[in-house]
């Protein structure tokens, strides 16, 4: 929101200083007044658009999402190893690059809140194995402790 907003003021700036070159022929007017309408724009799409992101509102720590894929596995035992708490289980199943099992996550950063969804490919797209599982504060510890990292 900041950055936007001085982007937007920077804009009126030079747009006010583009207003007082005589010479509207001369490269100074044009570069302000081509600077000034880029920064408004680029300032109002900012101010509009930019720096949404999702928070987990106890401990203000953002949330990211990520998918993690299996195999060896299918989608009703997955969603049979979330339901019983069997996290341990979860860990131990093999995981890879693209399969037929999906597990999207969505995770705070400070691990205090975790959601998975369990999908399963059926030709030409994933579909819906389970609704969302939610765990939060300390019933999330385990859960993010055997889901890991993206890059795990």
């Amino acid at each position: 929101m900041l950055v936007g907003t001085a982007l937007v003021a920077g804009g009126i700036l030079l747009y006010l200083a583009s207003t007082t070159v005589r010479d509207t022929g001369s490269s100074i007017y044009m570069l302000c007044t081509v600077g000034a309408f880029t920064a408004m724009i680029v300032g109002i799409l900012k101010l509009f658009f930019g720096g949404k992101e999702t928070v987990y509102q106890p401990t203000k720590s953002p949330v990211e999402g990520y998918s993690l894929y299996f195999e060896g596995v299918s989608g009703q035992e997955l969603v049979d190893l979330i339901e019983r708490g069997r996290f341990d289980d979860l860990r131990a199943v093999r995981r890879k690059e693209s399969g037929p099992v999906r597990l999207d996550v969505r995770r705070s950063r400070d691990g205090k809140f975790v959601a998975l969804q369990v999908l399963q490919y059926v030709p030409y797209v994933y579909e819906n194995l389970s609704g969302t599982y939610c765990f939060q504060e300390e019933h999330a510890v385990p859960v993010v402790e055997c889901i890991g990292n993206p890059a795990k």
